[in-house]
C-alpha cells in the first residue's frame, strides 16, 4: 500500500523518525533490515541480528531511510503481506524492496499526541546472519617435488555451470562506509558519516570532520595549550559543559582513549584532569564523540592564573549583528583613544567578540575589572543602545556587553571554530574596517572560509604583537575616568 507524501501518515513517520535520530533506544523503537536486490520483501535480514558491524549497519540503514523519506525519487509503502513492515520503492526501481523498517509497540506511547500513528509490530527473535567473508587465495607452493612423486596434472575445471549456462562468481561488496584517510597519528574509528548534523544547511557529519580536518592549522593555535570547554551535541543540543577526563568518561557514547593529553590541575581532591586540544587527532575525536564547537579557556595551562586576552561579548536582541555592529563601532573608538590593541570576531550568530591581549603579569581580577570598565565607558557613549549583562538597567531591545566572561573556567568559541545554529557559520575573526552594516554572520560558512582565509590571511595573526598589562591599565582607568560613575 502506497502512503503519499502529503498525507497525515506519511508527516507522522518522518516525524517520528528524524525525533529518533539522535535517541540511544532509537533501536529499539525502530528495527530496521536488510535485502537482498531482486528479492521481495520477506527475504529479510535483522539488522539487529548480524554478526560483527551491526552498529554499522544500523547507522547505514537509518540514515537511507531518512533519505528516502526526503527523496522525490522514492516512494513509502507499507507491506500487505506483513502489517506493520514499511519499505520504498525508487522510481527508477521498483523491482524490488528497499530499506524496510519497522516500528516497536513503545512508539504508540512515546508519541501518542502525533495523529495516524503507524501500524507496529511485536518484536520478533532475531535469526542471527553472518555475512559470507571473501574467500583468501592461497600463496603459491615454491618447494620442488621428487620426480618419483610427481602425478600427472589434473586438468583444469571450467567455469561451474547452471542449467547449461556459466555461472559468474559472487562479488564481494563492503556494505560499511569507507573510513576517511586524515593521515593521524592514532587511529580513530568514524562513524554515523552520512548522519545529518544541520539539517537546514544539511552539514553531514563527514561535512564537520572534513571541515575540522582542513581548518586545523588555522584553528590549534587558538586551542592549544588551554583547557577545553566542549559540549556534545545530542538532537541537535549541546550537552553540559564538559572540561574534564572524569566527566568525558561518564558523558561520552564511546571508549576513551589512552592517548587523550590531558593537563593536571589542583592538589589532592580538588585535583582535575583538564582536557587539551593540541593537535589534529584530538581535534577529530572530540568531533568524532559530539564536539561541534569548540570553546578554550582564556589561560593557558602552564600560567592558569594569567590569562592571554580579556573580551568583551556585544550580543544583539534576536539575529540583529546590524545593532552589535553599531555598538562596536562605538567600543573601537573608546579603544584607539585609550591606545588599545584590539581584534574582533563573529559568534556565528548576533554577536560579536573583542579581544584585548594581555601580558603575562597579568590576572583574572584585574582582566575582568578592565573589561567593565570598558563596558560602562561605552554605555556612557551611546546610553540609548547598550545594556551591561548583569544590571538592573532595561535591556529589552537593547545591545548586551557581558564582561563576566572574563573569569577562570569560562571560555567563548574559538576563532574558526564551527557555530552549530540553523545555518552552521564559521566564528570568524575580521578586520576593524570590515565592521560596517553589511557585516553578516551567513557570509563565513566552512565553504566559504578558504577562500576568505586564501584572499585576506588571518586577521588575528598579529593579536599578541602587542600586549597590555590589565594592573597597570586599571590604575590609569580608575585615575582618569572613576569620577564619570
Amino acid at each position: 500500500m502506497l502512503i503519499r507524501k502529503n498525507t497525515k501518515a506519511f508527516k507522522t513517520i518522518l516525524e517520528i523518525l528524524s525525533a529518533c535520530s539522535d535517541r540511544p533506544d532509537r533501536e529499539q523503537l525502530i528495527r530496521l533490515y536488510v535485502t537482498k536486490a531482486g528479492q521481495t520483501i520477506r527475504e529479510r535480514i535483522s539488522v539487529e541480528g548480524i554478526e560483527g558491524g551491526a552498529g554499522v549497519f544500523y547507522e547505514m540503514g537509518y540514515q537511507a531511510v531518512l533519505g528516502n523519506l526526503k527523496s522525490s525519487n522514492h516512494q513509502l509503502h507499507q507491506s500487505d503481506e506483513i502489517p506493520g513492515l514499511y519499505f520504498f520503492h525508487s522510481s527508477s526501481n521498483k523491482v524490488w524492496d528497499e530499506t524496510p523498517f519497522e516500528f516497536d509497540e513503545a512508539v504508540k506511547k512515546e508519541f501518542a499526541s502525533l495523529p495516524e500513528l503507524p501500524v507496529v509490530r511485536k518484536k520478533e527473535k532475531a535469526e542471527k546472519f553472518v555475512f559470507p567473508a571473501p574467500k583468501v587465495k592461497p600463496e603459491a607452493k615454491t618447494e620442488k617435488k621428487d620426480k618419483k612423486e610427481s602425478k600427472p596434472a589434473k586438468k583444469k575445471a571450467g567455469p561451474a555451470k547452471e542449467n547449461g549456462e556459466e555461472k559468474k562468481p559472487a562479488k564481494v561488496v563492503a556494505l560499511w562506509p569507507k573510513q576517511p584517510d586524515y593521515n593521524l597519528k592514532h587511529e580513530i574509528h568514524f562513524t554515523g558519516l552520512e548522519r545529518i548534523i544541520v539539517r537546514q544547511a544539511q552539514l553531514a557529519k563527514k561535512d564537520i570532520l572534513n571541515y575540522y580536518d582542513k581548518i586545523s592549522e588555522y584553528l590549534l593555535p587558538y586551542l592549544k595549550d588551554h583547557p577545553q570547554v566542549i559540549h556534545l551535541y545530542r538532537d541537535g543540543q549541546p550537552g553540559t559543559p564538559i572540561s574534564s577526563l572524569e566527566a568525558l568518561k561518564k558523558n561520552s557514547p564511546e571508549e576513551i582513549p589512552e592517548w587523550l593529553e590531558t593537563a593536571t590541575l589542583g592538589k589532592g581532591k580538588s585535583q582535575e584532569q583538564l582536557l587539551l586540544c593540541n593537535d589534529r587527532e584530538h581535534l577529530l575525536f572530540y568531533a568524532q564523540l559530539g564536539c561541534l564547537a569548540f570553546h578554550p579557556g582564556h589561560a593557558r595551562i602552564k600560567s592558569p592564573d594569567s590569562p592571554d586576552y580579556l573580551i568583551l561579548v556585544i550580543e544583539s536582541p534576536g539575529y540583529e549583528l546590524a545593532k552589535a555592529v553599531n555598538v562596536a563601532v562605538a567600543a573601537n573608538e573608546i579603544f584607539t583613544g585609550l591606545q588599545l590593541p584590539s581584534s574582533v570576531k563573529t559568534d556565528g550568530a548576533s554577536g560579536l567578540h573583542v579581544y584585548i591581549p594581555l601580558d603575562s603579569k597579568s590576572n583574572f581580577e584585574a582582566s575582568k575589572n578592565v573589561a567593565e570598565y570598558l563596558c560602562r565607558l561605552i554605555g556612557l557613549k551611546i546610553p540609548g543602545l547598550v545594556t551591561i549583562k548583569g544590571s538592573d538597567n532595561q535591556s529589552y531591545g537593547k545591545v548586551s556587553l557581558d564582561y563576566q566572561i572574563n573569569e577562570p573556567g569560562y571560555a567563548v568559541v574559538a576563532p574558526y571554530s564551527l557555530v552549530i545554529n540553523q545555518s552552521a557559520n564559521v566564528a570568524t575573526p575580521v578586520r576593524w574596517e570590515e565592521v560596517t552594516e553589511g557585516l553578516s554572520a551567513e557570509s563565513f560558512s566552512h565553504e566559504t572560509i578558504f577562500q576568505r582565509l586564501k584572499e585576506k590571511g588571518d586577521p588575528f595573526e598579529g593579536l599578541s604583537k602587542k600586549k597590555v598589562n590589565a594592573e597597570a591599565l586599571l590604575e590609569r582607568l580608575e585615575e582618569n575616568y572613576s569620577f564619570l560613575f
